[in-house]
């Protein structure tokens, strides 16, 4: 097989309907990352983010992070909220909104990993692993 016939594969294998990709359809580019971070560090960890930590923690720049927010704001997805100590600090917090859809998502993708873990079995789930972290080498 030729590198054309395997890209026409990889492609149509991430354009089926039910991809990561295509599960909230409402959420812009950037909005679910930031809404599973948010939702991660204030569940797991009981920390709070401001948008220079989601710069941080999403590799985004701080034009993209306030647009993003913006957006989640106008979905009633976030509130900002100024910090009782340092009254310059603005607080994202996931509203309950923010929280079910957050939750959604990572629960899908949950979802989906162990379909194809147990699809693959552990033997290949490995392999494919491997071959994962070999490329963002």
């Amino acid at each position: 097989m030729n590198n054309k016939e395997l890209i026409i594969k990889f492609i149509n294998i991430f354009k089926k309907k039910n991809h990561l990709i295509n599960l909230v359809k409402e959420l812009e580019k950037g909005e679910s990352g930031i809404l599973q971070t948010l939702f991660i560090y204030e569940e797991n960890y009981h920390k709070n983010l401001t948008p220079g930590d989601l710069c941080e923690t999403q590799q985004l720049t701080s034009g993209r992070v306030a647009s993003t927010l913006k957006n989640l704001e106008k979905k009633a997805y976030i509130k900002r909220i100024t910090d009782d100590v340092d009254k310059r600090k603005i607080i994202i917090k996931l509203t309950e909104k923010g929280k079910k859809i957050a939750k959604k998502i990572i629960n899908d993708i949950s979802t989906s990993i162990d379909k194809m873990i147990n699809k693959l079995g552990e033997h290949d789930s490995q392999e494919f692993i491997r071959i994962l972290n070999r490329l963002y080498e």
